[in-house]
């Protein structure tokens, strides 16, 4: 695997929020996957929230670490020998507001 991202596609993804991508951290020697959750504004969000500027920008995005694609079931490829106890973490990323807040 190369050192740009790269993409799992499947046919049971729905079509906007979610996207799974995978890097290849060279720092850490390892292959992460992550399951992005993205929720982007609408015209009404825009008319609710004077934080936010266009439609489409992320409001907030969770990101989980994850083995298999949770749409198709397939085993992810490159994590055969993952230390499983210490893969799973995950971010939630907050961008509502006057500055983002991670947690």
């Amino acid at each position: 695997m190369d050192n740009k991202l790269n993409t799992h596609e499947c046919e049971n993804l729905p079509p906007q929020g979610i996207y799974i991508e995978c890097s290849d951290c060279k720092a850490e020697k390892k292959i992460i996957w992550n399951l992005y959750i993205q929720r982007e504004a609408t015209e009404s969000d825009l008319e609710e929230n004077h934080y936010l500027e266009t439609e489409g920008e992320a409001i907030w995005t969770t990101i989980l670490e994850i083995t298999h694609c949770p749409y198709c079931g397939i085993h992810l490829p490159g994590l055969d020998n993952i230390d499983k106890k210490s893969y799973g973490k995950f971010t939630h990323i907050d961008s509502s507001g006057w500055s983002s807040k991670t947690m």
